[in-house]
């Protein structure tokens, strides 16, 4: 072999070197970088959705504190201290007797309580318009009505109802 063909020889193994390093390592590690640049952008715009929402989110709990702060009083207000336990049964006592209602009150487990109420429909419902409408935070937690037996129609006119309601009612702790 002449020396030009030992130099086309050797030129065409370091050509096809070339070639096999380029295909087999450069190529594949040239679409894992595009790849990886694709994974950054969209990680990248990712936590740039998470911080506008979370910026967002602190906003709204900020503003939230906020409000709530200013009508902390109201709320206080509308729990029921242990001391102030007999005057929420008196102004239990005192509604139903305006609405038209008899009540009994078991404050057995107090803070929840058992009323028993017996009249009639209308006056049921304004009792409940009260609970709900009231000054008093309570749940209402059970509501069973039933009509009351009576063996004479003319000693019941106006249809009474037994019913009885379990409220919770939120106490200061």
């Amino acid at each position: 072999m002449n020396p030009k063909q030992k130099i086309f020889i050797i030129a065409g193994i370091i050509f096809v070197f070339i070639t096999l390093l380029i295909f087999l390592i450069a190529k594949p590690m040239f679409f894992e970088i595009v790849k990886v640049s694709a994974t950054v952008s969209q990680s990248r715009d990712r936590l740039l959705l998470i911080e506008n929402t979370d910026q967002n989110y602190f906003q709204q709990i900020e503003s939230d504190y906020n409000e709530i702060s200013e009508n902390i009083a109201v709320v206080q207000n509308g729990l029921i201290d242990n001391n102030q336990a007999v005057e929420f049964f008196m102004d239990l006592e005192k509604i139903a007797s305006l609405t038209f209602n008899e009540l009994e009150i078991n404050a057995g487990n107090f803070p929840v309580l058992d009323l028993t109420l017996v009249g009639s429909f209308p006056d049921l419902m304004r009792f409940l318009g009260w609970l709900e409408e009231g000054k008093y935070f309570l749940g209402i937690e059970l509501i069973d009505s039933r009509q009351v037996s009576v063996k004479e129609p003319e000693e019941n006119p106006s249809n009474d109802l037994k019913t009885n309601i379990r409220i919770k009612v939120y106490t200061k702790k």
